[in-house]
């Protein structure tokens, strides 16, 4: 649909882990989100009042049974660091300076 920019994974029990990705569609003005799962057919509305990470946990437990160790990553794009600063762009589309998966400014 369109380009990854964030990622829900979990795991199962057995260690297969799941994602849910939300994809932003270019083609419209303004840009159009969609909260996709990466494993079946579900894609959700998101014009509601629900985080879309706790839709995207729901999911993941309720349809695959990945209900442990739910991760949320965002992915880069262009603009991301200007100088070890998040751009002016970057902020407006909530991409974050920081590492996703530390407290500290890595990468």
């Amino acid at each position: 649909m369109g380009a990854a920019i964030r990622h829900f994974a979990a795991t199962r029990p057995d260690g297969q882990v799941f994602t849910v990705n939300i994809e932003r569609d270019f083609r419209y003005d303004p840009y159009r989100d969609f909260l996709v799962c990466a494993h079946c057919d579900w894609s959700p509305s998101l014009l509601t009042a629900r985080k879309p990470a706790d839709m995207a946990g729901e999911h993941l437990a309720a349809a695959h049974g990945a209900g442990s160790g739910l991760a949320d990553r965002r992915t880069g794009g262009p603009g991301e660091r200007e100088n070890g600063r998040t751009t002016p762009s970057a902020r407006r589309l909530g991409w974050s300076s920081r590492c996703a998966w530390s407290s500290s400014s890595c990468c």
